[in-house]
This record gives structure tokens, C-alpha cells and sequence, in this order.
């Protein structure tokens, strides 16, 4: 049996789950006499393991190029391995200089993905170093190799690193080896789980996206897509996504999305995804924002943004793995009143069955309000997540939110709207897409006022608060049901724990 492919959360506040590596193994004949553990379960086959290299120390130093991972399971099979690496810098870098107006005042430091196509450029070590992240699915993770074990596979040196991935929630083991490649040997494997297809159309020819991207009074639309084969996604402009489809077990395909909305207010349409993503006017000024990074690798695919009307740091990042994505917003803006994330599914969701942590037998999506037991503080802080779920013959997609924050009293809550109703205004104000809501469901800070986030705005005495909102959703068929929600909640809730040792292999024969 094999440990399952698995949010991580990343950032500086990770929203990636900060998970460990299986053993690193070496490729030669498995001796009879050995007895070899069994590798963790295959329910987890949908989830990373996301590790910091400084937890992997025999490969500290490695060229990122040459790490490649293997699983033993009486031979060896090379399995593909990712690695991001990160840097720490000055938030205004992020900005030109000099910075657009929008983006005034001191800057602060924060650790993020480098990416030399954007103003973050590389890490300044190319080395794999502590801060670097080595990512692998848990499904590649294999059996332990026993003391008799000893040779690497062919076209592999030393260093090597034995991972040992253990699932929290049965004990259950699994296991991976990283070795040095000679050169020929790469870190995909060959294999490609996620591909990202990122694209600005108003680029110059020729221009990086350090280079051309427009920083005030530009327009910068994409037509960026995400394929896997569980969904697709595709996005507009930064804040800006109109398609989900489906594609495992059986799902339709169709596109269920209308828009994922963020939105300052549900009585105003001055802050939202559309003018989160630069188009709003101040004076006459048309503003925008900036890219952090944009990675596309075997594991997964990264795109990472900043930039939110009066909230030019507030950060958005979307980390896209197989079968699911993980989804994080760092705030960092003055104070404000409520604030809403949530996903406004389209026409197409209609038949689909909605339900969320308080109602588990669910509603239909059809246009029609419901009456529902809301979702409140109490169920999500203290490290707590809450779900929801739409499913149907579309197929089904299981959301987990959580929340870190030190606001001493937050007021948080679920947002959920089916009405297709025309016009929707006055307490709930329908802002963008197509007008009406279908099955539009997500997560709230209800305020009456969410205090600074913005650490350019805090003070010795009175800092700015944290407050970070995690999403991850797992895309599926539409076998799904409420216990399939409750066992992903309990995936992010304790995520798979790895740790690192190195292992002494002889040449391969």
C-alpha cells in the first residue's frame, strides 16, 4: 500500500501545511531475509507533503535541479519531487521605485516564493537552503528500506535524505528517498500532475512581467487557466476567476462558476474582486497591483498576487495541487468594516445539493432562499475549520475554511445566498457577474469593524493585527457527501507529519 498524494498553506503566515518528507531510498535488490513496514494509507493519495529544507539537512547545499526522489517497493521508482525556493525581502520591492502612490510609507519585511520573471526576482542563495520548500504527493511514498538495502538507483549520488511521512490520523506510515541526480535524472520524473497556463495579454512583446506589467493607470487582463485532471480553472485578472469544471468520476464538466467574490461590504460595490484587481478610479487615477510569484512545477503551480484597492500589501495566494487547492488571503489594510470571501457558482449549479458544518442534510441549489443554521465564531477559532459543499451530477467540491488571527474578539460567520431574484440590492448587493446567486456560498468577517491589518499603519504600542483567511478546497466526483467534507476537514486539520534523516547508500551496481 502507498501513502496517498496530498495547504498547504504558505506564506508568511503559511497557509500551506507544514508537512515533513518520507525516506529517501536507494535502488538495488530488496534482500529476502528483510522485512520492509507498510507505507501509509492510500486515502490520503489527494494531499502534499510540503517540507522546509532546513528539516532535510543532508541536502542543504544541493542544487534545486538535481534533487530527485524515489520510492521503494522492492525496486526502486522514481517518483517527481518539487522544490520552491523563498526569500525574504522588503514588501516595496515588490513595487517599483519610485512606488505608485497607492503603495506610500515604509515598507516591512516578509518571506515569500521567489520567481526571477517578477519584481521578487531569484532566491538570493541557489543552493537549497532552510527556507526552501521540498514538495511530493503521499501517494509517491513507498516502504522503508531495511539496513541490508544499501545501493541508490542507477544515475543518483549521495547526499541522500530518508523521509519518513506518518498519517496523524491512523499512524500509518510511508516513506521516500531524495537523492543527488548525475544529470540525466530530473526532478519531474517525467510526470506532470498540474499545469498552469499563465498569461497577461496586454504584455509587450518581449516584456517579463517585472518588465511590463502595468502599476497605475494600466489594465492587466489574463486568460490564465489551471488543468489537472480533477478540474480546471481559469482567471480573469488577479482577483478575478469565472470557471470551475469538474472532471473525476463521472462529473459533467460543465462550468459551474460565476465568480469568486471578495468584497469590502455587503451593502457597497465600491471594494470588490473587479476593483481589488485595478479597476477602480481615485481621482484620476486607475490602480493596480503587483505579482509575487507565478511557479509552475510537477507538484504544483503557484500564483501569487498582492494588491487590494486601499490594501496594497494584502496578499492572495493560490497554491494548485491535483485534486485540490489551497487558498490564502493575508489581509493587511486600515481598518474596516465586514469582509467577505465567497464563490458564486453559475446556472450550471443548478440540481446541485448544498450543505455546510451546520446543515448536513443540505439544500437544493435552485434559485430559491433557504433558512439555514449560520456558522459563527465559536466554530472556527482556535484553530478550528468549518466546511461547506455543493454536489451533483457536476461533480462536488468540498471547501475547508480556518482563520489565524489575534484579534481579541473577532466576529466571524458563513455567507450564503441562493436567489435569483432580480435586482439584489440594499443589504446584500449583487456587484459583478451575472446578477444573480446560485448556491454562492463562503466565509465572513462580520465586523462592525476588522481592526488594522496594515503593519505600515501599526505602532510600537498598538501593532497591527494578524488575520489570515485559509481555504482549501478538494475538487470531486459526485459520489460526495457531508462525511466526505467532515474526512477532508480532517485532512487539513492534521495534516501529514514528516521528518528527515540521512541515509548512507553504496553506488549503484
Amino acid at each position: 500500500m502507498v501513502l496517498a498524494r496530498a495547504k498547504g498553506e504558505t506564506g508568511p503566515e503559511r497557509f500551506v501545511l507544514t508537512l515533513a518528507l518520507a525516506c529517501l531510498t536507494f535502488s538495488i535488490v530488496f534482500v529476502c531475509c528483510a522485512r520492509s513496514a507498510v507505507a501509509a494509507p492510500a486515502d490520503r493519495s489527494g494531499d502534499p507533503v510540503v517540507l522546509e529544507a532546513g528539516k532535510v539537512k543532508p541536502m542543504l547545499g544541493s542544487r534545486p535541479g538535481r534533487v530527485v526522489a524515489f520510492a521503494w517497493n522492492g525496486q526502486w521508482r522514481q517518483v517527481p519531487v518539487q522544490i520552491d525556493e523563498r526569500k525574504v525581502l522588503d514588501v516595496k520591492d515588490l513595487y517599483p521605485d519610485p512606488a505608485p502612490d497607492y503603495a506610500f510609507g515604509p515598507g516591512f519585511p516578509l518571506e515569500v516564493y521567489a520567481d526571477g520573471k517578477t519584481r521578487t526576482g531569484p532566491d538570493t542563495n541557489p543552493r537549497l537552503d532552510p527556507n526552501d520548500e521540498i514538495v511530493f504527493m503521499a501517494r509517491d511514498t513507498g516502504r522503508k528500506v531495511t539496513a541490508r538495502t544499501r545501493a541508490g538507483p542507477s544515475g543518483t549520488t549521495g547526499p541522500v535524505a530518508q523521509v519518513a511521512v506518518t498519517d496523524p490520523l491512523d499512524g500509518e506510515r510511508g516513506w521516500l528517498y531524495l537523492f543527488t541526480s548525475r544529470g540525466k535524472r530530473v526532478p519531474s520524473a517525467g510526470k506532470s500532475y498540474v499545469d498552469l497556463d499563465f498569461r497577461l495579454l496586454e504584455l509587450p512583446a518581449g516584456e517579463s512581467i517585472k518588465g511590463g506589467y502595468g502599476y497605475a493607470n494600466s489594465n492587466n487582463p489574463e486568460d490564465t487557466s489551471i488543468e489537472t485532471k480533477f478540474y480546471s480553472v481559469h482567471s480573469t485578472d488577479r482577483w478575478m476567476d469565472d470557471e470551475i469544471r469538474l472532471r473525476s468520476g463521472g462529473a459533467s464538466g460543465v462550468d459551474i462558476l460565476d465568480r469568486e467574490v471578495a468584497q469590502a461590504t455587503l451593502r457597497s460595490c465600491g471594494r470588490t474582486e473587479l476593483t481589488f484587481s485595478g479597476n477602480w478610479n481615485r481621482g484620476g487615477d486607475t490602480d493596480e497591483g503587483t505579482f509575487v510569484a507565478i511557479k509552475n512545477g510537477p507538484i504544483r503551480a503557484i500564483r501569487d498576487y498582492m494588491g487590494a484597492n486601499s490594501g496594497p500589501y494584502t496578499q492572495r495566494q493560490h497554491v494548485y495541487y491535483e485534486e485540490r487547492e489551497d487558498n490564502t488571503i493575508f489581509l493587511r489594510v486600515h481598518p474596516m468594516l465586514d469582509l467577505y470571501t465567497w464563490t458564486d457558482f453559475s446556472s450550471d449549479a443548478i440540481g446541485m445539493t448544498y450543505r455546510n458544518l451546520r446543515n448536513t442534510a443540505g439544500v437544493a441549489v435552485d434559485g430559491t432562499p433557504d433558512d439555514l443554521v449560520p456558522i459563527t465564531t465559536a466554530d472556527i477559532v482556535g484553530g478550528r475549520y468549518v466546511w461547506d459543499q455543493l454536489v451533483g451530477p457536476q461533480g462536488s467540491v468540498s471547501t475547508i475554511y480556518g482563520v489565524d488571527t489575534d484579534i481579541p474578539e473577532p466576529n466571524f460567520g458563513n455567507y450564503y445566498l441562493d436567489d435569483d431574484a432580480l435586482p439584489l440590492t440594499g443589504t446584500r448587493n449583487q456587484c459583478n457577474g451575472d446578477g444573480v446567486s446560485y448556491g454562492a456560498s463562503g466565509f465572513g468577517i462580520l465586523g462592525p469593524v476588522t481592526p488594522n491589518t496594515d503593519p505600515r499603519l501599526g505602532s510600537t504600542e498598538i501593532p497591527a493585527n494578524l488575520l489570515t483567511v485559509k481555504r482549501t478546497r478538494y475538487f470531486g466526483g459526485p459520489g460526495a457527501d457531508a462525511a466526505t467534507a467532515a474526512d477532508r476537514t480532517e485532512r487539513v486539520s492534521r495534516p501529514l507529519i514528516a521528518s528527515a534523516t540521512a541515509f548512507e547508500s553504496k553506488k549503484p551496481r
